[in-house]
């Protein structure tokens, strides 16, 4: 089996490395990451990606235009939306346009880890390190 690759999409540098750190320590995986939706965008059009965890509020392109391009270049692609809006609309618009699940942020590494784990058992991609 293939490690799988997971691509982080944050545009706080921050948030990404202490997403990074932790989910390294749990997991098995190729990580990569990009700053906004048009770099996560071109990752996924010219490199194969498992999943994408994804801030929905990025400058530029947005996290729902970037789930539905993603979705489109790369159908496979399972995509863990994060959201500092505590809101039932935009997880819906969010689901709706193709992501596998939602959580609120500020993040809950137990909740990520959890999901995360349920995506990869989804896709028979089984890499946790506990």
């Amino acid at each position: 089996m293939n490690m799988p690759t997971i691509l982080i999409v944050d545009d706080e540098a921050d948030a990404r490395r202490s997403l990074l750190k932790l989910l390294r320590r749990d997991f098995t995986c190729e990580f990569m990451e990009a700053k906004d939706g048009k770099e996560a965008v071109e990752f996924v059009n010219h490199n194969p990606c498992d999943i994408m965890i994804l801030d929905i509020k990025l400058p530029g392109k947005g996290g729902i235009a970037v789930i539905k391009e993603a979705k489109a270049a790369n159908p496979a692609i399972d995509i863990l939306v994060l959201s500092g809006w505590v809101s039932d609309d935009v997880a819906d618009e969010a689901l709706m346009a193709g992501a596998a699940d939602y959580a609120v942020k500020p993040v809950d590494f137990k909740v990520i880890k959890l999901k995360l784990s349920a995506i990869l058992d989804k896709r028979g991609q089984k890499v946790s390190k506990t």
